[in-house]
């Protein structure tokens, strides 16, 4: 009987990664990633047959947090259609576009053009052409808003998305929330006690079913808060235009790449003038800041002693993989300049592999690891703010929620911005706390701030009492400005979908 071709590859392929997920389990990544490699250079496999691999490859390499290495090699699958399904080329340019905001190397020019391609993988992908939009479906009398996401689970993203549930325009707006899995916590069930109407969808649920779900209700602004994050399912359901004005942001760094997605929520301070041209849609900025921010229940009920330590301790509560080596040896730098002082890093990663990754970074970055301190994830991630007098945010995906967190312990953050919208998140979240000179545009800045407030103790200890104050004060923690704001601009970008439909 003649075989299909590629089909002994297949096998092949088969029994490779089966062998990868054998020394995986013994604890053996390396060895896993070593294998593929191996296997690839001795050219047993057909051209149409190396994507597989070369995803698996990625994975590994992503594992052990040599994400430059691993961004190479799903590059180089997703350039490689043949063979490929239409959707596993379209999931894994998301998570390449996601995975580009990691790395040192990533120019502005390769981020922009690389998102702008995702709407050929998506063309093809979609199953139906968009849904039909007209002004016979959208004459309610108050405006329909849908939120997008992954979950509504407690978490960074619903920390800045909360206050457009609790306290927005009952009279005028209609609020509805799509989550991709069926998750419950005290926050669906806080915004279901407050009148917002969640739809749970199935997991594994095809992405027109979703949009045409969301369209049946009659959506008239739907906002995507996750964009290419997790495989980009969100984005696969705002490809058939389930409403007729959609927008994107909170969630993720930069432009979508997509003309299914008409605005993208920005600020002054992440999106400057000069910005418009690195994205797909119309910038919509808010008149101060992007995010409105909401602490936990934990943070409001931890008590901050204002004190500096002796020895000073700088400290970083941000995921693992935002920290490059590259920016790692400007913290060498700092502690060499701060006599004696300390580091703390704290994530909420809980894995033994990705903290050896993180001691090979910081060997690598020269840092002398006897003055470092290694915490693992737990309940205490707020309380352990109250031994650190300095945080280090990373570069170039910088913090958020953790920069606001700081903050509102009392914590003075140290950022580095660049020109593009994801590095400059710690900038306008200084800014808008009234702290915009802890900012700086390179990386000789970064350092010199830091070393500057470190050495200046009577300052130090003023911040750390004053701070807390200061960003209670600020648009950030202003809820119903921040949603009056959003709304506005909901009523004026709905206003001009009216005006050209007539």
């Amino acid at each position: 009987m003649r075989k299909e071709p590629g089909t002994m590859d297949r096998e092949k392929i088969a029994k490779l990664i089966d062998q990868g997920n054998k020394l995986i389990e013994q604890g053996n990544l390396r060895g896993a990633r070593d294998l593929c490699r191996q296997e690839l250079e001795r050219g047993l496999f057909a051209q149409d047959e190396k994507w597989p691999i070369l995803y698996y490859l990625a994975d590994c390499c992503r594992g052990l947090d040599e994400i430059d290495e691993a961004a190479k090699y799903a590059w180089q699958a997703i350039n490689l259609p043949k063979g490929q399904p239409i959707m596993t080329q379209q999931q894994q340019l998301s998570n390449h576009l996601f995975g580009l905001h990691y790395l040192a190397s990533t120019t502005d020019e390769e981020l922009r053009e690389k998102s702008f391609l995702y709407d050929c993988f998506a063309a093809v992908a979609k199953k139906s052409l968009p849904l039909a939009h007209s002004l016979k479906r959208h004459r309610h009398k108050r405006l329909r808003i849908g939120y997008l996401s992954p979950s509504f689970c407690e978490g960074v993203t619903s920390y800045f998305l909360i206050q457009l549930f609790a306290i927005y325009d009952r009279k005028n707006f209609e609020i509805y929330a799509y989550s991709l899995d069926s998750r419950q916590d005290n926050v669906t069930a806080s915004m279901q006690e407050w009148g917002v109407a969640i739809r749970f969808f199935k997991e594994g649920m095809d992405p027109h079913e979703m949009a045409q779900a969301i369209y049946d209700d009659e959506i008239d602004i739907l906002f995507d808060t996750n964009v290419h994050c997790l495989g980009g399912r969100t984005m696969q359901v705002m490809n058939y235009r389930p409403a007729p004005v959609q927008l994107a942001g909170i969630g993720y760094m930069s432009t979508s790449g997509s003309r299914a997605v008409d605005y993208f929520l920005g600020d002054p301070y992440c999106d400057p003038p000069e910005a418009d041209g690195d994205f797909a849609e119309q910038l919509l900025r808010m008149p101060y800041s992007h995010f409105c921010y909401t602490p936990s229940i934990r943070a409001v009920r931890v008590q901050r002693p204002y004190h500096v330590h002796e020895p000073l301790v700088f400290g970083s509560f941000n995921n693992y993989h935002k920290m490059t080596v590259e920016h790692l040896r400007l913290w060498r730098e700092i502690l060499q300049r701060v006599s004696g002082s300390r580091l703390l890093i704290k994530s909420s990663l809980n894995e033994p592999q990705y903290e050896e990754n993180l001691r090979r970074k910081l060997e690598k970055a020269g840092i002398d690891m006897a003055r470092v301190d290694i915490d693992q994830a737990g309940i205490d991630y707020l309380e352990r703010y109250h031994d650190v007098d300095i945080a280090l945010d990373t570069y170039p995906y910088t913090g958020g929620g953790t920069t606001c967190d700081a903050l509102y312990m009392g914590v003075p953050v140290i950022s580095r911005y660049g020109r593009r919208h994801g590095t400059r998140f710690g900038y306008s979240i200084l800014v808008n706390a009234g702290l915009g000179e802890l900012a700086a545009p390179d990386a000789a800045g970064y350092v010199m701030r830091a070393v500057q407030l470190a050495n200046d103790r009577g300052l130090l200890q003023a911040l750390h009492a004053q701070v807390p104050q200061m960003i209670r004060q600020t648009p950030l923690m202003d809820a119903r400005g921040y949603v009056h704001s959003l709304e506005m601009l909901y009523e004026r970008i709905w206003k001009k979908w009216l005006e050209q439909q007539s």
